[in-house]
């Protein structure tokens, strides 16, 4: 809302009720910041984290001492690559961050140790469609360090019975690293319902591999045929693929 005002003796219009925009100034810091100096991490590790806590991806709070400790025995080199993979993963479904920026750690060290650069991050999931999933569905999405996991068990207005045994699960290998479940499950809910699918990539190979339940036996509903002729339809022509029954 404008209104008028007298500035150096001349009417000139000014907003009122007009809220600042809370604008972080380049090189400004955290709350956090000085606590990460203390706890003994270098200053450009400390603003490398301190810029993931300003983006609100992560919370100091959601780092426990263990991370610290552990990020503080990189060198600086190390630290910023493996902060800078931290901040450029998808966090959106990890419950805790903490450990997924340890299992980062691990990752490479593991690969430095093979003397391997480490792979830059890939483009993540489209979130809006992954969100528009698990509307639909109702399922949940959990993210660890190398595993998306996608139920198990389903909702209970889906299924309430006991977790499925043998003869329900299928395994399905080097999948395209760019398929999430967005594009996943609308393929495999074919078959039947599903208990749970989990993508699980080898940190140091970077293979993906597809594992999931149905809530049912796959040989009764003749869902074990469909399965193939979904993977082999969708797979075969890009990717070398492998199934398992």
């Amino acid at each position: 809302m404008a209104a008028a005002a007298e500035v150096n003796g001349t009417s000139a219009l000014v907003r009122e009720e007009e809220e600042p925009m809370e604008v972080t100034a380049e090189g400004e810091h955290t709350e956090n910041y000085q606590t990460l100096i203390d706890a003994g991490l270098p200053q450009k590790v400390a603003e490398s984290l301190d810029n993931v806590f300003s983006t609100g991806l992560v919370a100091y709070a959601d780092l426990d001492e263990r991370a610290i400790d552990a990020l503080r025995e990189f060198n600086e080199e190390g630290a910023l690559s493996v902060l800078l993979q931290f901040k450029e993963s998808d966090l959106s479904h990890v419950q805790n961050k903490s450990a997924f920026l340890c299992g980062v750690m691990k990752t490479y060290r593991q690969r430095e140790k093979q003397g391997s650069k480490v792979q830059e991050s890939t483009k993540g999931p489209d979130e809006s469609k992954i969100k528009a999933l698990l509307e639909r569905t109702g399922y949940t999405l959990d993210v660890t360090t190398g595993q998306r996991k996608y139920g198990g068990p389903p909702p209970e207005e889906v299924f309430q019975g006991a977790q499925p045994g043998i003869g329900t699960e299928v395994f399905v290998g080097k999948i395209p690293r760019d398929l999430y479940e967005d594009e996943l499950v609308p393929l495999f809910e074919k078959a039947g319902t599903i208990w749970d699918l989990r993508l699980m990539m080898d940190p140091l190979s970077f293979v993906v591999l597809l594992f999931f339940y149905w809530t049912d036996g796959l040989h009764q509903s003749g869902g074990r045929q469909t399965v193939f002729q979904i993977t082999l339809h969708y797979f075969c022509l890009m990717h070398q693929f492998m199934l398992l029954f």
